[in-house]
């Protein structure tokens, strides 16, 4: 990367700024350009290494009204009236509701005004309304070796651990301020220095979605702050498996990325080692064991990729939703125009199971009582639900979960 390594003061500590983030900083490029590089800095300095990084692309979470209110509305609001405009291509998490469908999501008339002011201004900026916290299905798919600026915990893990791209595991605002200014602080996540920190020898078996969502909430209850390598017996996962190991490892961790090994060659030296029985898993799975039947059963976190669609419509075809239960399946945007273009949307509604995009349960307004017992296939949905709503929270592999629903 070819940078201009003049220094400037800054706060009373040395940053390296190239000629352009110096312009930046005297407000060359507006307002909103100034104060968020002002944060990028800030955040840099915090870091140590005092430098910052050009990204490729960045991805903002933190948009739901239900998790900004609106302190976080006016913040963006200001920045827009700044003259904010993204410098790479950005994608923007769910929100509170899916925009066609917000009957759904029990939403008053005055979150659904603010909820939508919040996409007005971001689409003002010239973020791309994914609404989803898959990107990397579609809209916003890093190459390897690309420098982005991801918030997101799981999706933040995926690209770094999966893909191969370089992302620190940004904040709302701080992703947010890199979409604006196309940079990023320069941490050990954008660099050659993020290496194992602790072995982690799997000695369970893992065979399904939830599987996989388990070992990575086990994963990073055990080691919370540190890098783990994981080493298998032997691989059998797909993408959409590993994805779900992100999002558990993002939920009960700090760690923005792993690695995975079946070799007993590829093993770091000098780290902590630590071993997952297949106790670790089902003391797990008995913390949210289904002692209650289901009132709503939620699967798609994170957001379900095509192929699970297809997996799932499967499963449905010829079968109802049971009246007193809610079915909800929850994708992309992106995804949900595949799957309606393939037939598989109507087969779902059919089934009386409502295909959402935009959303998820975590980041709406839903209303749930001490009386309702949610239903899922995911360690992350199954930690949030409970932290966040104090309903009861239930998981089941996802057959098991289709079955429950379903007459």
């Amino acid at each position: 990367m070819q940078r201009d390594l003049r220094e400037l003061e800054y706060r009373g500590r040395r940053v390296k700024l190239s000629k352009m983030e110096k312009l930046m900083l005297k407000g060359r490029y507006g307002e909103a350009c100034k104060r968020a590089l002002e944060l990028v800095i800030a955040i840099a300095e915090s870091y140590g290494y005092g430098e910052l990084v050009r990204i490729r692309g960045a991805h903002i979470s933190g948009i739901s009204y239900k998790n900004i209110g609106d302190s976080g509305l006016e913040y963006i609001k200001d920045l827009v009236e700044g003259g904010a405009k993204v410098r790479v291509k950005t994608t923007t998490n769910p929100c509170g509701f899916d925009l066609d469908k917000p009957w759904l999501f029990d939403v008053d008339e005055g979150f659904f005004k603010k909820q939508m002011e919040i996409i007005r201004l971001l689409k003002e900026m010239g973020a791309k309304l994914s609404l989803t916290c898959t990107p990397y299905y579609v809209d916003n798919r890093p190459r390897r070796g690309d420098h982005i600026a991801w918030a997101e915990s799981s999706a933040v893990i995926y690209a770094n651990s999966v893909i191969g791209a370089y992302t620190t595991r940004e904040s709302g605002p701080s992703a947010l301020a890199a979409a604006i200014t196309g940079r990023s602080a320069l941490t050990r996540d954008h660099t050659d220095e993020r290496k194992p920190s602790i072995m982690v020898n799997v000695q369970a078996k893992v065979f399904d979605y939830l599987d996989w969502s388990l070992l990575g909430y086990v994963v990073g209850k055990l080691a919370p702050d540190e890098r783990p390598l994981l080493r298998v017996k032997r691989v059998t996962c797909s993408s959409d498996e590993l994805k779900c190991f992100c999002a558990g490892l993002g939920a009960s961790s700090t760690t923005s990325i792993f690695w995975l090994t079946t070799s007993d060659y590829n093993v770091v030296q000098g780290v902590k080692r630590i071993k997952v029985t297949h106790r670790d898993l089902r003391r797990a799975r008995d913390e949210w064991a289904l002692t209650r039947r289901p009132t709503l059963v939620f699967i798609g976190c994170p957001h379900c990729s095509l192929r699970e669609i297809k997996e799932i419509a499967k499963e449905l075809r010829g079968k109802r939703v049971k009246e007193d239960i809610k079915l909800f399946i929850s994708t992309s945007r992106s995804i949900y125009a595949m799957a309606s273009e393939l037939g598989l949307v109507e087969v779902l509604e059919r089934a009386r199971a409502h295909l959402i995009k935009d959303t998820c349960l975590i980041v709406s307004p839903i209303k749930l009582s001490k009386n309702d017992v949610v239903l899922t296939d995911s360690a992350k949905t199954a930690y949030y639900a409970e932290t966040m709503t104090n309903v009861m929270v239930a998981v089941e592999g996802r057959r098991k979960c289709l079955e429950e629903a379903t007459k």
